[in-house]
């Protein structure tokens, strides 16, 4: 069972008794808007298939809830080598996603073979671009993407971060 810290947040599984916090912060078309697998309207139903779609995750891959004060506020994941994440929309602007995602590709470089990791935001999603920037991704190209929640075929932007980048990046910032 993986759990990461940080400074300010606890990264841990998602949990049963996440279901009532995940359709609160969920059931909000300015977060699901962004997503491709979210969607809009969120109800215990679809709380229910995301914990059960959890535990079905190959090894590599990881999907933990972002906690501030014992308190759900989003989720963040490396699935099939790709980085994901949302957070809850009264914890926007704080700087969590950057903190949680930085903590997850620490994990998913050195508990893995991982040599990159990929990323893509859904283009217009200015706070995206800039979390995955600042973490070292560098776009790659464009595509599109099905979002349950617009109910359609969406633009969006990849982006990669290779392990050496990744190594680079964090030897510049922690010394």
């Amino acid at each position: 069972m993986t759990v990461l810290e940080t400074t300010r947040l606890i990264l841990r599984p998602p949990a049963e008794g996440d279901r009532q916090a995940l359709v609160a912060a969920l059931d909000n078309y300015r977060i699901s808007r962004w997503t491709c697998r979210i969607p809009h309207p969120y109800g215990p139903a679809d709380a229910e298939a995301f914990l059960t779609y959890c535990l079905s995750l190959p090894k590599d891959d990881v999907v933990l809830t972002i906690t501030r004060d014992a308190h759900l506020i989003g989720v963040i994941g490396i699935e099939h080598d790709e980085l994901g994440y949302w957070l809850a929309e009264p914890h926007w602007g704080k700087g969590y996603a950057t903190e949680a995602a930085r903590a997850v590709l620490d994990h998913g470089f050195s508990a893995s073979r991982r040599n990159k990791i990929t990323a893509s935001y859904f283009q217009g999603n200015a706070a995206s671009q800039r979390v995955l920037e600042k973490l070292g991704f560098e776009t790659v190209g464009t595509g599109t993407a099905c979002s349950r929640a617009q109910k359609g075929v969406v633009a969006l932007i990849n982006l990669l971060l290779t392990r050496e980048r990744w190594q680079q990046a964090n030897f510049v910032t922690r010394h």
